[in-house]
């Protein structure tokens, strides 16, 4: 039988063929998983909220679905952490907002019920800034979730929780969020797999998300992991014990594609040693038949633009009259009320004290965005994938306050965000640490393209296996 450290480690993939075969019970293996979330995460602060008890009851289920011979999900018995965004029947979902520390929802939203339904095991909610409109995932109920590589930096926003939980072994996989890039940020600070698809692939009922142009999405330690539950977030949960279905195992055969590399977007100043492990990945990649380009690609600094377009606080009608985003008029009402606005964090009041964008404002940022289609569509006339760094730093230091980390207006997503505003599919691999910490080489495919995407992470996988473990998990 495997130790405890090997299965703290295991791929999820690994844990569902033992919890399957009864090798190891699913209550065993989840009692292994709380065990290291006591001890490391009061310093790591991965969690906003541990399920102890109900996920114990939810092993033992599993367990007597086993012994009984019943059909077993594609994620029977594995631990899941999952963003506090999801809404889950029994546990407190607060979006990482003190004004919803109370809320606990009487059914799940879509997310955990598929999850459910393919036999995973909630563990708890990760940490994640207010309503995950931070650089930070920093949180009044949990304080800052940290990185294990060096617990004196960020472990990313806003899916910092998730990629912190997986990069310390406190779980083999977990669901995060990224509006902005909020899954890639983290999987890259943190050395994990990350994967933001399309808009609109992954259902979002039941959960705080707001904007058309953000997803839920998996993140794992193993590519084959982010593909299985990716799989289990699209796919309806009537098809539990379906273990045949297509794009589970991406095999790395990535032959004759066409790659081509950005290695700043045309205004992102890079960390020295970022772009070199970033093309050392692509060099694994060349050998593995792939053609790589470097491409001019011509982005004007544009987070404004990407803010106004992306709001989901307003949209305008053809007569120029600002009104509510329809899924957040409830939301927002809550969040105006004087006796709660008091409760918000200091940085979502100033959000939400802001005028609307005028209909002039919003119609310029959608012809910017135009523009952008229009250059994405040209390079992806001309290539299957393209690559950049995820990144243009390494994980930032953060103080005792609640500044952005980063040097800039962008918060940590100017590689990213695009990616969002054109609606396209992305991922991040970890390619090598730089001084200590993680860098990430971001795989960006055409909206829908995912199972393109994972092949890539796949066959950097092959070439490049990530091993590195960080210092707090000893």
């Amino acid at each position: 039988m495997a130790t405890t450290d090997e299965l703290a480690w295991a791929p999820a993939w690994r844990l569902r063929e033992l919890t399957g075969a009864r090798s190891i019970s699913a209550e065993d293996l989840v009692r292994g998983c709380l065990d290291r979330i006591a001890a490391l995460d009061d310093t790591l602060r991965a969690f906003i909220t541990v399920a102890a008890d109900r996920a114990l009851q939810q092993a033992r289920r599993a367990d007597d679905r086993a012994a009984a011979g019943e059909p077993l999900g594609l994620l029977h018995g594995v631990p899941v952490a999952l963003k506090d965004e999801a809404w889950t029947e029994g546990i407190a979902s607060s979006g990482g907002s003190e004004l919803f520390q109370d809320f606990v929802p009487t059914e799940d939203g879509d997310i955990a019920r598929r999850l459910t339904a393919a036999g995973a095991v909630i563990v708890g909610k990760t940490n994640m800034p207010e309503f995950a409109a931070w650089p930070r995932s920093l949180s009044r109920m949990a304080g800052e979730s940290v990185n294990p590589y060096d617990t004196s930096r960020t472990s990313g926003a806003s899916s910092g929780g998730s990629a912190a939980a997986l990069a310390a072994g406190l779980v083999p996989i977990a669901v995060g969020s990224d509006g902005g890039g909020s899954i890639r940020i983290p999987s890259s600070h943190c050395g994990v797999v990350g994967l933001f698809p399309t808009p609109g692939l992954v259902p979002d009922g039941g959960s705080f998300s707001y904007s058309p142009y953000a997803s839920l999405g998996p993140m794992a330690r193993d590519v084959r992991d982010v593909a299985t539950l990716l799989h289990v977030l699209t796919h309806d949960p009537s098809g539990a014990g379906d273990e045949t279905a297509p794009g589970l195992l991406p095999d790395g055969e990535v032959r004759g594609l066409r790659v081509g590399f950005s290695p700043d977007f045309g205004f992102i100043p890079v960390m020295p040693g970022i772009v070199q492990l970033v093309r050392e990945g692509l060099e694994s990649l060349q050998r593995a038949g792939v053609t790589v380009d470097d491409v001019d690609v011509r982005l004007e600094p544009y987070f404004e633009m990407f803010a106004v377009a992306t709001s989901g606080y307003g949209r305008f009608r053809a007569d120029e009259r600002p009104i509510p985003y329809v899924r957040t008029t409830e939301f927002e009402e809550r969040c105006r009320q004087p006796e709660n606005f008091e409760k918000l964090c200091a940085y979502t009041q100033f959000a939400m004290s802001q005028p609307a964008p005028t209909a002039e404002q919003y119609s310029g940022a959608l012809a910017y965005r135009e523009q952008l289609v229009a250059q994405f569509d040209a390079l992806f006339a001309r290539y299957d994938i393209l690559v950049s760094p995820t990144m243009h730093v390494t994980a930032p230091a953060v103080d005792d306050g609640w500044d952005t980390p980063y040097p800039d207006a962008w918060m940590g997503t100017p590689f990213t965000a695009v990616g969002n505003l054109l609606r396209l599919t992305a991922a991040s691999y970890p390619v090598g640490l730089l001084d200590g910490l993680p860098v990430g080489l971001q795989v960006i495919g055409r909206s829908g393209d995912e199972a393109r995407v994972l092949q890539v992470c796949r066959a950097l996988e092959i070439a490049r296996p990530w091993t590195a473990r960080p210092p707090i998990a000893g």
